[in-house]
């Protein structure tokens, strides 16, 4: 049991966006990138269709590892008509999704205008927490969303690099059977129960203010 030499140590390197279009390209046959802007078709293909893929996939479901919960701000305009108050969302990271707004754990109504929320009855007393799904850095995606996407984006490049209906069809196939699997794996991460949407009427009578 000697030291293992320097040279030989395997390092734990977080999966970057550059590593999963590679690993993508390379399933469809092509030459794998090394940046965004190395000047090749692969390249200028990925550096245009990664980031849409990557935060229409993180939408697809309520993912436990780009979940994350905030207390909105009040505004201190409030809205033209209809609704009462207007609070500010999170701006970075940027929100792709809204879970849920509650206040004291109880699910309140709202509507989204822009980057705000308006509800009505939940002022200045109010502590209104938002569940979002939010676009997360890679470093925390897990392997099974990672194959997922890599199978998406697959499907992509095989109509955009290889021009291969075939293929587009076989990698689709594969990212949605993949999607599911890691849906099934995500949703067995939690033991939190579901938030009670029935009981508005002892929420307003013990948070609701006109203030």
């Amino acid at each position: 049991g000697g030291a293992i030499p320097l040279d030989y140590k395997i390092k734990i390197m977080a999966t970057t966006k550059i590593d999963i279009c590679a690993r993508a390209l390379v399933m469809i046959g092509a030459q794998p990138i090394t940046s965004f802007t190395d000047g090749s078709t692969e390249a200028l293909v990925a550096n245009n269709i990664y980031e849409d893929i990557a935060q229409s996939s993180l939408c697809r479901h309520r993912w436990r590892f780009a979940t994350n919960q905030k207390q909105i701000s009040l505004l201190a305009a409030a809205p033209e008509g209809r609704f009462d108050y207007a609070y500010q969302m999170p701006t970075d990271p940027i929100v792709l999704q809204i879970n849920s707004i509650t206040v004291n754990n109880y699910v309140i109504p709202y509507t989204r205008y822009k980057n705000m929320i308006y509800v009505n009855g939940y002022g200045s007393n109010s502590e209104l927490i938002m569940d979002y799904i939010y676009r997360v850095g890679e470093e925390f995606f897990p392997p099974h969303f990672i194959l997922a996407l890599e199978y998406e984006l697959a499907s992509i490049f095989a109509g955009s690099v290889a021009r291969d209906s075939a293929m587009i069809k076989q990698f689709k196939e594969l990212a949605e059977r993949q999607f599911l699997v890691s849906k099934n794996i995500d949703s067995a991460e939690t033991t939190t129960k579901v938030l009670d949407t029935n009981r508005f009427i002892n929420l307003r009578r013990s948070t609701r203010t006109d203030v």
